[in-house]
């Protein structure tokens, strides 16, 4: 049976898929196989994939009928997959020179549920930066669990910095939620659950930093790297919100209008929310300490604390 499948999720990456597959595939005979998903990508990636799976029989690609999200592509290419351990890739980014071969190594000597590896950020013009959480896996035991080792929750909660042993995640049914963070949704049950969690302290990813863009006022345009729903908009946490809602509420664009909601205890004021255009729930902005969510009554413009209580509505 092979040892590694690699779910590599694809929508919008024409510019950067080659440099990803050529960086996974240049090992030769390296105990692995890709499972391509195709996310209704509308650019030139399917191209890209089917000219790799005609040269590469190492190369399968699963073609979705319409984009469906992240989490939801992640979860198709789970289901074909069939090797020992899966390893979710992101399209964007590079896998470093000498990562399979280790990570292969580790895997056979460690027979880890789960084993995180190191990576570092590479930013658009050139910099790179060391990948956070270093010293939290230079410092772990050779084998261990959450519990007896907490500290490494405080590692990245992303699905690309682990490679996890199939058969636990189809045992346990884990799975990527639909919609945004659905990192969160598969971390946290999968470390709760995992008995035997290794450690590879080496660059293994080049986690692609992308370059962000200006639009007029208070606002930034940027594309998601988690998500392959396409671009988005973040608050700069501006001083005055870009729309005025009041004392104690922030302004946002939901991504169809601008919507008035409080600013939840533990955030600050006009901080904006960090979820995703059109969520039916809302958390602090990036940097704040999270607070308590707010949920859309379905149907209506309003939103509820866990209260119950109406506290405001869209714009």
């Amino acid at each position: 049976m092979t040892l590694l499948s690699v779910v590599l999720p694809v929508h919008r990456v024409q510019g950067y898929l080659a440099e990803c597959l050529d960086s996974l595939l240049g090992p030769a005979g390296a105990d692995l196989e890709i499972v391509a998903v195709d996310d209704g990508s509308p650019d030139g990636s399917g191209a890209i994939l089917a000219t790799y799976a005609g040269r590469d029989p190492r190369v399968r690609v699963l073609t979705l009928p319409a984009n469906v999200g992240l989490g939801r592509a992640r979860n198709a290419g789970l289901d074909a997959a069939l090797g020992d351990y899966v390893w979710f890739v992101d399209s964007d980014d590079r896998v470093a020179p000498g990562a399979l071969g280790a990570i292969a190594r580790r895997l056979r000597d460690a027979d880890p549920d789960v084993l995180f590896v190191g990576f570092d950020r590479v930013h658009w013009d050139g910099r790179v930066e060391p990948g956070s959480g270093r010293d939290v896996l230079a410092a772990a035991p050779e084998g261990f669990t959450a519990e007896a080792y907490p500290e490494i929750l405080d590692v990245l909660h992303v699905a690309w910095n682990k490679v996890v042993r199939r058969e636990l995640l189809v045992k346990r049914e884990i799975r990527f939620a639909p919609g945004w963070y659905e990192d969160v949704s598969f971390t946290y049950p999968l470390l709760a659950v995992a008995e035997r969690i290794s450690v590879l302290p080496r660059v293994c990813v080049h986690y692609r930093q992308r370059r962000t863009g200006r639009s007029p006022g208070p606002w930034t345009i940027a594309t998601s790297r988690s998500s392959t729903s396409g671009p988005t908009r973040w608050p700069r946490c501006p001083s005055t919100p870009a729309r005025t809602c009041g004392g104690g509420w922030s302004a946002g664009w939901s991504g169809t209008a601008w919507s008035c909601w409080p600013t939840p205890s533990g955030c600050r004021a006009g901080r904006g929310d960090d979820s995703s255009p059109g969520s039916t729930t809302r958390w602090c902005g990036r940097g704040a300490t999270r607070g308590p969510a707010v949920a859309r009554v379905s149907g209506t413009g309003s939103w509820r604390a866990a209260t119950g209580r109406p506290i405001g509505r869209t714009t």
